[in-house]
């Protein structure tokens, strides 16, 4: 048994999430979709497959037309979710998630959230059971500008001052999150290289330097909870 990375870009990969999936023997299979590689031709087809995680990149759901395998990946999310099959998303992830229950997906109207920014539970998420023992506030790491609108059927889970819609579940076994905690220092230091364009932007008032000081203070407590949340999912998925 294996899980199934969606990646979108070479410098968003598991991180820490492939540390959980080592320490509990269970492979981690990569499809660079960025790369050409296809996606299997129906959930049927995903041999060994048994889990999702979608990763994250700097593309918007609404450029398939710039990136034509977004489509294809719409419409395969669509039908692993709705099969029943456990589904993990991040940061576009996420967006890709909304975009397969048929929610909208967008960009925001203020700023972007680049940085550390709080995140806080909804009262829905107190009845989760990924996330229902954790505190009702804490601090993510966020690098995005667009959003999406909660899909129909799907529990909101949680929302910051900048985006209302930061997490959401569709059944049992689908969870979507805007954020990022499965992110170490290397990421971090990667993505500020990679994304420098990103941090330029009108619509950015990160400070690459601030990100950068506070990582060691936020990082520890992060990951943490980043396997915390993904060992649970892992045991919903019945991989662990």
């Amino acid at each position: 048994m294996s899980v199934l990375a969606l990646q979108h870009v070479d410098v968003e990969r598991l991180s820490l999430l492939e540390e959980v999936l080592a320490q509990k023997g269970i492979p981690a299979r990569y499809l660079a979709l960025h790369k050409g590689e296809r996606l299997p031709r129906s959930v049927e087809d995903m041999e060994d497959a048994k889990a999702i995680v979608v990763l994250g990149g700097p593309m918007g759901v609404y450029e398939a037309e710039k990136y034509p395998w977004l489509a294809d990946e719409i419409w395969f999310l669509g039908e692993a979710i709705r099969a029943g099959v456990p589904v993990y998303g991040l940061c576009l992830g996420a967006q890709l998630m909304a975009a397969a229950l048929d929610a909208r997906v967008y960009p925001g109207e203020g700023k972007k959230e680049i940085g550390w920014f709080p995140v806080d539970l909804t009262p829905e998420a107190r009845g989760d059971p990924l996330l229902g023992d954790e505190e009702a506030s804490f601090p993510v790491f966020q690098w995005h500008g667009d959003t999406f609108d909660i899909p129909e059927g799907a529990v909101h889970l949680a929302s910051s001052a900048r985006y209302p819609n930061q997490a959401f579940r569709w059944g049992a076994r689908a969870y979507a999150f805007q954020f990022h905690l499965e992110t170490g220092m290397a990421d971090i230091t990667t993505w500020l290289e990679a994304f420098e364009g990103d941090m330029n932007s009108p619509r950015s008032d990160a400070d690459p330097e601030a990100i950068m000081r506070d990582a060691p203070g936020h990082l520890e407590a992060l990951n943490r909870r980043a396997a915390r949340w993904f060992e649970r999912w892992l045991a919903f998925a019945g991989l662990a």
